[in-house]
């Protein structure tokens, strides 16, 4: 050991010099904040709020089609960008126009199976983003309603002839910040798919 030298400095310069707390942490700082700037729109709670509502739609959507296979009548689901409303509905096709006879219960918790999708804590700020109504009927146009018939095909009735027009395209958009997602019911299936 050379004279002037601490002991347990072993065979250390005495030019070598170390980081200090504070000037890791400004490279730290700067690193996090390159980070935010350079991938804003991968924040995981805004996918979490947009997967979470988009499986809430899906999910009712389903679940209208389930029943209308079960019982053999026709039921269905409104969803309204006005007021961010998804219900669940049993519908009568004997009736022209086809009318709603009763909100379903929800299979849970019992309550009218009626979601608002941007008020629930975990989804709050995401939105039914459609420019139109979701539900494209072929040779009728758009709709707030999907009704499913006893197969489980997306159909509109009008009419007391009465004339069925098959789902053409069935999109509900969800935004939320930079974020979208998708929840698509196949035209003839009506299977529910997220994207």
């Amino acid at each position: 050991m050379r004279c002037g030298d601490s002991p347990g400095s072993g065979l250390r310069s005495a030019t070598s010099r170390g980081y200090t707390l504070l000037e890791l942490a400004v490279v730290v700082a700067i690193v996090a904040v390159l980070a935010a700037v350079a991938l804003p729109g991968l924040n995981p709670a805004d996918d979490e709020k947009l997967d979470l509502a988009a499986a809430h739609v899906a999910e009712a959507i389903r679940h209208a089609r389930t029943e209308a296979l079960r019982t053999g009548d026709a039921h269905g689901l409104t969803i309204s960008q006005t007021t961010q409303m998804v219900t669940v509905k049993r519908y009568d096709l004997t009736t022209a126009p086809i009318s709603s006879l009763y909100t379903l219960t929800h299979p849970i918790d019992k309550q009218p199976y009626s979601i608002n999708v941007n008020t629930t804590p975990a989804t709050s700020g995401v939105s039914i983003s459609n420019s139109q109504d979701a539900f494209d009927y072929t040779g009728l146009g758009r709709r707030k309603s999907l009704v499913f018939d006893a197969n489980g095909t997306p159909i509109w009735v009008v009419g007391s002839g009465p004339t069925t027009y098959l789902l053409e395209n069935g999109t509900v958009e969800l935004s939320y910040a930079n974020g979208q997602r998708l929840v698509r019911v196949a035209t003839i299936t009506g299977r529910v798919s997220i994207e």
